[in-house]
């Protein structure tokens, strides 16, 4: 079973130490064995989270816990190409409800319904409202339930909750 993944900007040298031409993708074509979500692709290259911008599953703007199958192909865009997506309609999004404590108060509304794309994470929730969660041990309620994994993908109509401890 394979994918094809195209690697755009600088996460084409993660991968490849040819000189390239600015503006063509690096194509490689993979196996996928053990590898399951976009956050196991970025494992396997050595590539950070931090270091993504953009992710596409078949045309698809997706979350990086979004899972792959046999025939997948793959678009991954750094930070720094970013902008190029900045209006792009989710389409493929799912509504999920935050709702933060009164001591993250500032980094939200107490409750807010937002669009995500599909396979987003707990992770890329703290990212986007800039929770930082480094100062402070910080609890997170997945639909009333105790949630320890950052990487855990959120579903459509997830209530997820954010205190510190």
């Amino acid at each position: 079973m394979s994918i094809i993944i195209k690697l755009y900007g600088d996460l084409k040298k993660k991968i490849s130490l040819e000189k390239e031409y600015n503006g063509i993708p690096k194509t490689i074509e993979i196996e996928i064995d053990n590898s399951r979500t976009i956050l196991d692709i970025l494992k396997k290259f050595n590539i950070e989270e931090n270091e993504i911008s953009h992710t596409f599953v078949n045309g698809n703007l997706c979350g990086l816990g979004i899972k792959i199958k046999d025939g997948d192909r793959i678009g991954l865009f750094p930070k720094r190409m970013g902008i190029m997506f900045a209006e792009i309609p989710l389409s493929n999004s799912i509504q999920i409800t935050i709702k933060l404590s009164d001591d993250l108060r500032k980094y939200g509304l107490a409750e807010a319904i937002v669009n995500l794309p599909n396979g987003s994470t707990i992770n890329s929730i703290l990212k986007k409202f800039r929770i930082p969660n480094d100062k402070r041990e910080l609890l997170i309620l997945l639909n009333g339930k105790p949630c320890s994994d950052k990487n855990s993908v959120v579903e459509k109509g997830n209530i997820i909750e954010f205190f510190l401890k």
